[in-house]
């Protein structure tokens, strides 16, 4: 199993920006304050101000809040929720990324092993970002009383020094083809780069 990494163990010189297509919110997690007010506005912008819709805001806030108290909880470094991959086409997905060391077993073996290790099953990637493995699987998941599908991705690459391992979960509850999925993320994970300080999301809104 990797463990888990705080963001200052890993340091501020390998932060990495990546490529967002369509329209994406990214959500701060550095403090409570950011966060809320991150939410706050999201949800005035989809949902709007109408007072027949007060019980959707609040349903849709106490989500949201959820959501990023666990990527919280995980050490995330990023909490991004995708809106549309079009104008006028939404698209749910949320990724969240959080930094992991390498487990003790990886050690002699080359990158791809240690990877492979990782995921047993999973697909090793030749990225222009690096090696990396990747993950993805039909599912279902709960949010509310029913049921719905939901395709889970889930990737493992280097930070430019080896050191450390930079994991990134993806959710798209949507009825639609796994593999179209799985190319649109490794799209997402190829344009991954490395720089120092703040992280930045390309084609953010």
């Amino acid at each position: 199993m990797t463990g888990l990494l705080d963001e200052a163990a890993v340091g501020p010189a390998v932060r990495p920006t990546m490529v967002f297509p369509g329209t994406w919110a990214n959500i701060p997690l550095d403090s409570e304050a950011q966060t809320e007010q991150a939410i706050t506005a999201l949800i005035k912008r989809q949902v709007g101000r109408d007072d027949r819709l007060a019980r959707l805001r609040r349903d849709a806030k106490d989500r949201l809040r959820g959501l990023a108290a666990d990527a919280k909880a995980a050490n995330a470094i990023q909490l991004a929720l995708s809106l549309e991959i079009l104008p006028g086409l939404p698209f749910p997905a949320s990724l969240v990324s959080d930094y992991r060391d390498w487990p003790e077993a990886a050690e002699g073996l080359t990158v791809a092993e240690r990877l492979g290790s990782l995921l047993p099953g999973g697909e090793l990637l030749e990225l222009q970002s690096g090696v990396a493995i990747r993950t993805f699987r039909a599912t279902t998941m709960q949010p509310g009383a029913e049921e719905i599908p939901d395709i889970k991705l889930e990737y493992f690459l280097c930070v430019p020094s080896g050191e450390f391992l930079l994991h990134v979960v993806a959710d798209v509850p949507v009825l639609i083809d796994p593999e179209l999925v799985a190319m649109l993320f490794d799209a997402m994970i190829d344009s991954v780069r490395w720089s120092p300080g703040e992280a930045s999301a390309k084609g953010e809104q």
